[in-house]
């Protein structure tokens, strides 16, 4: 393999399950696009997304551990292909609905919850499943191109899908997505562990899920990490699912250009993943902290700055900062987990940290609501979700910070 790339390479398994996930990435940002923009195109009020939100997250936080515990039990490649197949399937009927005229915006909170089900399987054993693809001395390098094939579907998958939504029709970016998971089971079966993780022989699911917390609350640095990020993600990150709103309603602008960007985000987060490919991050708590911290501050600019004037280009320019500062985040949690948690509770472990992304979508809620609510207030318009999102820009300020002052038990990590 050649010098210039990452270590992970040199296993020809992990270099398929790579490709493999590069195509079901696609597939998967062009399908959160798809809800996003087609809700508010059937319901342009900030609360509309804020639902759809709730919808997109409740079966991830129900059954996310449960996922997990059963990826720890049983095969992670069969796991992997029911749960791609089933998103496949809801992708291609999500294309017919919408491709026949006859969607509503309610059928696509259910189209979304559906969703949600499968990834509450399917993201827990998908991280738990590419370690043991590669020998222990490569699973820092095999974490960050992995947050790199994630992080850079976030670059291109958002253009493919705004251009598909203006240029031909959103049944077809559905229809791309579906196949993009078809061809990742196909893949999938190509490739074969180094090693066979430990599996559990006694309990169920239900006590595994308990001996994961109970493991969880006996580590106090992957406690800390994990309560973090559940905070983070409800506080801070909202701004993704609300971009339709903003674009639409503040920039009146497009489908290509709310495309553009999510694409910021993309580009942002894919260059720490090229940076830190070869050694990781070096110090995590120092990256943790930073990554918090600077994420507040440009979220709060990106909020407020349209107030003043409004600006594509500015707000693309904030939106890749943005999306680098919380890779760093994201490579610094994810390495902890992979290197420090025992193989045996690795998927549940990582599952919860998975989860802690659903709060993303549960943040869209509380924006969308306090938005609405301070637009009433002061009668003024689309005001109040730009005021909101601030807050959550705040928040992550003030945790890093405290990470960083206050709290020594991540020095282990």
């Amino acid at each position: 393999m050649m010098k210039f790339l990452p270590d992970a390479f040199n296993s020809r398994q992990f270099t398929n399950y790579f490709t493999g996930n590069i195509l079901s990435y696609h597939g998967v940002q062009i399908f959160i696009f798809a809800e996003s923009w087609i809700v508010h195109e059937l319901n342009d009020a900030p609360e509309a997304l804020g639902l759809l939100g709730l919808y997109a997250s409740i079966p991830t936080l129900m059954f996310n551990l449960f996922g997990g515990a059963l990826a720890d039990r049983f095969s992670k490649k069969m796991i992997l292909s029911i749960a791609q197949l089933s998103f496949a399937f809801l992708c291609f009927y999500f294309a017919y609905l919408y491709g026949s005229g006859v969607m509503e915006y309610w059928h696509v909170y259910i189209i979304a919850a559906i969703a949600s089900f499968t990834q509450a399987f399917d993201n827990p054993t998908r991280m738990a499943y590419w370690p043991s693809l590669l020998d222990k001395k490569h699973l820092s390098s095999g974490v960050v191109v992995d947050l790199f094939a994630w992080q850079g579907t976030r670059v291109s998958a958002p253009l493919i899908a705004g251009y598909l939504f203006a240029i031909f029709d959103g049944s077809i970016a559905l229809f791309v997505s579906g196949i993009t998971m078809l061809m990742f089971v196909v893949i999938l079966f190509t490739t074969n562990p180094l090693y066979k993780s430990e599996k559990l022989q006694k309990g169920n699911p239900f006590s595994d899920v308990l001996a994961g917390l109970k493991y969880i609350y006996n580590s106090r640095p992957i406690l800390i990490l994990l309560t973090m990020s559940f905070l983070v993600y409800l506080a801070g990150y909202s701004y993704i699912g609300m971009l339709p709103y903003i674009t639409v309603q503040i920039f009146e602008v497009g489908s290509t250009e709310t495309g553009l960007l999510l694409t910021g985000v993309g580009i942002g987060a894919v260059l720490p993943t090229v940076i830190f490919s070869k050694s990781g991050i070096p110090n995590r708590k120092l990256g943790v902290c930073i990554s918090l911290v600077c994420t507040g501050v440009l979220s709060i600019v990106f909020s407020l700055s349209p107030l003043i004037f409004q600006s594509v280009p500015f707000a693309f320019a904030l939106i890749i900062l943005i999306g680098f500062s919380n890779s760093i985040y994201v490579i610094a949690v994810l390495s902890a987990i992979q290197i420090y948690v025992d193989d045996k509770f690795r998927a549940r472990i990582v599952g919860i940290f998975v989860l802690s992304f659903s709060f993303m979508s549960l943040g869209s809620l509380w924006v969308g609501f306090l938005g609405a609510l301070i637009d009433n207030v002061f009668s003024v318009e689309h005001v109040g979700v730009l005021v909101a999102l601030s807050f959550g820009g705040l928040m992550l300020f003030i945790v890093g910070l405290g990470i960083y002052f206050f709290n020594d038990s991540l020095k282990e990590i």
